[in-house]
C-alpha cells in the first residue's frame, strides 16, 4: 500500500465523522419542519391605497417540479411550508395579471405580491374616450 493511498482513506474518513456531526443541524435532519412562505396578496396601487385580494391561489414548485397550492384568505394573507432550495411561486386569480417569483429558499422569508387587474378592450375603449 502506498503513503497517498492511506492519507486518502484517512481524509476520507474524516469528512465522513464531519458530515455525519453535521446531520443534527441540518435544515433535513429529521424532526425539523421545512421552512415558511408566507405573505400578503395586495391589488397593485390604485387611488384608494392596497386592498387585499382573497382567494389568490399560490403555487411553489420545487426544483423537482412538485407543485404545493395554497389560496390567500380573505385578508389577503396565505401561508405554506416551502421546500429548501430553488423555487418559482406564482402568484394567480382570474381578472388579475399573473405573477412570479424565482428564488432559493434556505429558511423562513415573506413575500409579498401586488397584482394588477386586467382590464377588458371594452373598458379601454371606454376610458379612453372618458366614460
Amino acid at each position: 500500500m502506498s503513503p497517498f493511498s492511506r492519507s486518502s482513506t484517512v481524509a476520507v474518513s474524516l469528512a465522513l465523522v464531519a458530515l455525519t456531526g453535521c446531520l443534527s443541524h441540518s435544515p433535513l435532519a429529521p424532526g425539523k419542519a421545512p421552512p415558511m412562505l408566507s405573505g400578503y396578496v395586495y391589488e397593485g396601487l390604485t387611488a384608494f391605497g392596497e386592498p387585499p385580494i382573497a382567494g389568490v391561489v399560490i403555487t411553489v414548485r420545487d426544483a423537482f417540479g412538485v407543485d404545493t397550492t395554497v389560496m390567500s384568505d380573505r385578508g389577503g394573507f396565505y401561508s405554506v411550508r416551502a421546500p429548501i432550495g430553488p423555487v418559482v411561486v406564482t402568484a394567480a386569480k382570474a381578472g388579475y395579471e399573473t405573477r412570479e417569483a424565482r428564488f432559493a429558499i434556505a429558511d423562513s422569508i415573506v413575500l409579498n405580491f401586488s397584482l394588477r387587474p386586467i382590464r377588458s378592450d371594452a373598458a379601454m375603449g371606454e376610458a379612453d374616450r372618458g366614460y
